[in-house]
């Protein structure tokens, strides 16, 4: 006899707005954190650069989580 995973539930609108901190909180990274690990890579961009790397990523990050979430069946 296999066991079934109980699937996790998640309210979508019809307009396919979603938003994946209803169900999962995201912990942003800190901004100067960020400038270091891209120095370290050899990538020297200022804090508004930064904070706009930061912001696209966020929004990547959950858009990524949307499909997943919408794919899985």
């Amino acid at each position: 006899m296999s066991k079934r995973k109980a699937k996790k539930h998640c309210t979508i609108d019809g307009s396919n707005k979603f938003d994946p901190e209803s169900i999962m909180k995201f912990q942003e990274m800190k901004l100067n954190l960020a400038i270091k690990i891209l120095e370290k890579s050899g990538i020297f961009v200022s804090e508004e650069e930064a904070s706009e790397i930061l912001s696209f990523l966020n929004f990547l990050a959950k858009i990524t989580i949307k499909e997943f979430l919408l794919n899985e069946e």
